[in-house]
């Protein structure tokens, strides 16, 4: 199974693919689709539908994981997220690639063991359980690829409880 998980972002978004084998884990690709800020508001929203496009048509992931909107303090900034997320998430549905959101409190929890947990915690425990030393990118990388790990160990507790 192959898990494209997304941290969201207007300006930046990250991605991360992995690839599940039974309980183990496997890094395929990571990276981020970024737009510039000079662009407005509805061509920043096509670049974002392209790329995601792009992506699921080259790694066609079976399982797509996107972290929820968090409430920012400025109300026009969290509209404006939404439409990013709005947007990344078309892309999966007219793929026919099923989504699953998860709150970042969630995401930090599921890896680190604290909702409350710094970017740096969430990064070192990504790392580990890719067995990677380390990887090129920002932090939205690494976020990313803490969505798809947090929706694999959401596999997991399913099919322990069932």
């Amino acid at each position: 199974m192959i898990i494209l998980g997304i941290d969201p972002g207007l300006n930046t978004s990250g991605y991360g693919l992995i690839r599940v084998t039974g309980s183990r884990l496997q890094f395929l690709a990571a990276g981020t689709i970024t737009t510039s800020k000079a662009e407005n508001f509805s061509a920043k929203l096509g670049i974002l539908y392209r790329s995601c496009c792009d992506i699921l048509d080259d790694y066609h992931p079976d399982v797509y994981a996107i972290e929820e909107t968090y409430s920012n303090v400025n109300p026009r900034t969290s509209l404006k997220l939404g439409h990013a997320r709005g947007v990344l998430m078309l892309a999966a549905h007219e793929r026919n690639c099923p989504v699953f959101e998860y709150p970042a409190a969630i995401v930090k929890k599921s890896l680190t063991g604290r909702g409350g947990a710094s970017k740096d915690q969430v990064r070192y425990m990504v790392l580990k359980m890719l067995k990677m030393p380390e990887f090129e990118g920002k932090m939205d990388v690494s976020d990313a690829l803490a969505v798809a790990i947090t929706h694999f160990h959401h596999i997991r507790a399913h099919l322990l409880t069932s």
